[in-house]
């Protein structure tokens, strides 16, 4: 009997369709919360008084928060992990797996910033000013939207080993660190990181059930797979 692959199928909902659906709809109700200054001003105060609680350790740690999963360094990070997994892992369909989920699970926010355009906060504001201003559109947080691909794919690849529960906990914590340290730098809206777990969500169903009706025959089929 051949070794399955750790992703040979991934985790996957019967009614993921709906659940698909209904974060869409999710996903556009906080991008239309933008839409609003009164609201995002509102929201904003958040940001104001979370930045006036810190000092230089705060802002240096969310500094390299931001820095990390921006997306020059998110695709590096991306690429280098799926190179491991390929070398030292000697899987190429682990490898191709893991890039599919951070992929899907990310890269639908730039299709909401497209859609909503929705305005940077004003960072002028700030007690505390950690990065200059962001040009591009604030809906969804793409460096949340990472943050829950990344780790998702980093937990289905640790699946069933003794590795599993610490890679959970990575996941869990680098969520939460990145959504503070967008908060922090007064790069997002509280909308912003909401709307991007809904994003991310609508991503890694879609793959999911690619993945397990079409992609992971093909690929074991392919003449170079191995096993």
């Amino acid at each position: 009997m051949r070794k399955v692959p750790k992703f040979d199928r991934m985790p996957h909902l019967k009614a993921w369709l709906p659940i698909a659906v209904f974060s869409m709809v999710l996903a556009i109700i906080a991008g239309l919360v933008g839409n609003n200054a009164g609201l995002l001003k509102a929201e904003y105060s958040f940001d104001v008084a979370l930045n006036a609680g810190g000092g230089a350790f705060a802002n240096q740690l969310a500094l390299l928060a931001s820095e990390v999963y921006s997306p020059k360094f998110a695709i590096a990070l991306t690429a280098v992990v799926m190179l491991l997994i390929w070398l030292l892992g000697k899987s190429w369909f682990n490898a191709l797996a893991f890039g599919a989920v951070v992929a899907f699970g990310w890269l639908p926010a730039e299709a909401f910033k497209i859609m909503f355009n929705e305005p940077r906060g004003d960072i002028s504001l700030l007690a505390n000013q950690v990065m200059p201003l962001e040009v591009d559109s604030s809906f969804p947080s793409g460096h949340v939207c990472f943050a829950l691909a990344f780790g998702l794919a980093v937990v289905l690849l640790a699946r069933g080993t003794r590795a599993q529960w610490l890679a959970i906990a990575f996941w869990v914590a680098s969520v939460l660190l990145e959504i503070w340290a967008r908060l922090y730098v007064g790069a997002h809206y509280l909308n912003d990181v909401v709307g991007s777990v809904f994003t991310t969500t609508v991503g890694v169903l879609l793959i999911s059930y690619m993945w397990n009706k079409w992609f992971s025959e093909l690929l074991q089929e392919s003449k170079f797979y191995k096993g």
